[in-house]
């Protein structure tokens, strides 16, 4: 499971409190509870360019680490990948929602229709909810993780809202015929959910050659009426579309923390930029931290 970058402006839910002076400014940290593939297994899925190395090794001290660097890191929200099996996954979850809670930093969870649903009938079996202080649910949609019609998203997403918690889909353009009947107008039609609170495009990266720059001036001229009443409200375009194929700014800096204690710039490149040893190893390491001067993945 793969997380992204946040679907548009940071909610306005809470004011992060003050990291320690001259913490670096890290904007949206993404965390790996797994760093790999999920169950699903997409041959291009991002994690899967990863170096299968010592992550997931040390899963107590890693937490421990990662719960560390974010009582110290200033960072605007704190955005979690849970992948299946959830078991392993959940208490490094429990513990990094009590430091965003604590620091009153919003925290993201992005994973698939399969796993809310588990998520959800735990916390209608009693047990306590697993997503608390998850103040924005990100369901990953594509017709590999499950349905992708929007009365099976609608049920879901009201059963995963709470107080507090807005649902996001977050629409990953697998092949062209996804993406084909989200620009014919199954996008019009989530867009039209009352039980989630936007939907985000992304495309693969690194992209295939059918999704190169044509292909979105394209779709977007398609969408531009959608495009003319959500974007930026319901509707999200990723970071390589919004930068690369648009140049509507920069990049927007998504580092990532992964098992292993491994850091990368960019959550969706293959190499960390280094592993750490502690918190006070990585806030020193990340003195000056700026977002990577280039994108890397090149425009087909």
């Amino acid at each position: 499971m793969s997380t992204h970058r946040s679907p548009g402006r940071r909610l306005p839910l809470v004011t992060p409190r003050e990291a320690p002076l001259g913490a670096p400014r890290l904007g949206v940290l993404s965390i790996h509870l797994d760093g790999v593939r999920c169950r699903v297994g997409c041959e291009f899925c991002y994690l899967g360019a990863r170096a299968q190395g010592p992550g997931g090794a040390d899963p107590a001290g890693d937490t421990a680490a990662v719960c560390e660097a974010l009582e110290q890191l200033d960072c605007s929200e704190v955005a979690v990948a849970l992948s299946e099996p959830i078991a392993a996954h959940l208490p490094a979850l429990a513990a990094i929602a009590r430091v965003a809670i604590a620091r009153g930093l919003p925290l993201a969870v992005t994973t698939t229709a399969s796993v809310v649903g588990q998520l959800v009938a735990r916390r209608d079996a009693g047990e306590a909810d697993p997503l608390v202080g998850t103040t924005r649910l990100s369901i990953s949609v594509d017709p590999r993780k499950g349905p992708v019609t929007p009365a099976f998203l609608g049920d879901l997403a009201r059963r995963a809202a709470a107080p507090g918690r807005a649902v996001y889909l977050i629409a990953t353009l697998i092949d062209e015929a996804f993406a084909r009947a989200l620009v014919a107008g199954d996008l019009a039609a989530l867009l039209e959910l009352d039980t989630i609170a936007g939907v985000a495009l992304h495309g693969l990266k690194p992209p295939p050659p059918w999704c190169d720059r044509a292909f979105w001036l394209r779709s977007l001229a398609a969408l531009a009426p959608l495009l003319s009443r959500h974007l930026d409200r319901r509707l999200f375009l990723d970071c390589y579309v919004a930068a690369r194929i648009l140049d509507l700014g920069g990049c927007p800096a998504r580092p990532d923390l992964s098992p292993g204690r491994e850091f990368r710039a960019c959550v969706y490149q293959a190499a960390p930029d280094f592993t750490y040893q502690g918190a006070s190893d990585l806030a020193a390491r990340l003195a000056g931290f700026t977002a990577p001067a280039a994108c890397p993945f090149p425009i087909p």
